[in-house]
């Protein structure tokens, strides 16, 4: 098995997609030695965003990868804030107790 993947342009995809749906999927993972995964992939990306689907690869760009890392960033410091507030709440509490 080839450790290179091999890239599809979208007209390409739309083209297997086409074939499969002609021919199966079976025969057009034959035909252009393509996965069955890439093929249902590729086939749902279709159905739900059309040819601009396609476009996108699988890769992540570099805004994604941004935007993930802010959002793990976010998370934490809301994790945070809400411990500050829960021991707030504690001290709180015990000195309405104390009093």
């Amino acid at each position: 098995m080839s450790k290179h993947r091999k890239s599809w342009s979208s007209s390409q995809k739309l083209e297997i997609i086409n074939y499969a749906n002609q021919h199966g999927i079976p025969k057009a993972v034959r035909e252009y030695s393509v996965s069955t995964t890439s093929i249902y992939e590729w086939q749902n990306r279709y159905e739900k965003e059309g040819e601009t689907g396609l476009h996108r690869s699988r890769k992540s760009s570099g805004v994604t990868v941004e935007l993930r890392e802010l959002r793990r960033e976010n998370q934490q410091l809301k994790e945070l804030v809400a411990e500050k507030e829960l021991a707030l709440r504690i001290k709180d509490a015990l000195l309405k107790k104390s009093k």
